[in-house]
């Protein structure tokens, strides 16, 4: 941990450091023998809201009905549930049940792969177009994949 009044600053491109309780540039040893140090309190970060918890506790697949298998190899060992539109359609993924089980090894997979990751998404898209129209979809998720496939293998 470090003291509060501990600072690191710049200089025309020089690093050096600085304590504020004293008004000097001190080294970092110094800091450490220091008769003012005072250590900083951290609060815990709060890990998820309820409501978000809650949500996914209720996690639902549209395609998938074992979400304890790997959808993609199999396996049942490690197996993470997966929401296939990541960042901030996250929760929208969740709502429509775009979720797919992978293990650990596949889910890194997914997040490395582009064309892993096309082929669940256009996937979801072809499932949930059984139901909704494209422009739906468009509207929820802002893109069309299976176009975007398209023109994927066409390059």
């Amino acid at each position: 941990m470090q003291c509060k009044y501990f600072r690191k600053r710049v200089k025309k491109k020089q690093y050096y450091y600085y304590c504020v309780k004293q008004k000097k540039i001190i080294y970092h040893s110094n800091c450490n023998n220091c008769k003012y140090k005072e250590y900083k309190i951290y609060k815990p970060i709060k890990k998820r809201t309820y409501k978000q918890s809650k949500k996914e506790k209720t996690r639902y697949s549209i395609i998938y009905t074992n979400l304890n298998k790997c959808a993609e190899c199999g396996s049942i060992y490690n197996i993470e549930r997966n929401e296939v539109f990541e960042g901030a359609y996250r929760g929208r993924s969740i709502k429509y049940g775009m979720i797919a089980p992978f293990c650990h090894d596949c889910h890194n997979r997914f997040h490395n792969d582009y064309e892993m990751n096309l082929r669940y998404k256009v996937r979801f898209q072809q499932e949930f177009l059984k139901n909704h129209t494209r422009d739906e979809f468009i509207n929820i998720f802002k893109q069309d994949y299976i176009y975007i496939q398209k023109v994927h293998k066409n390059d």
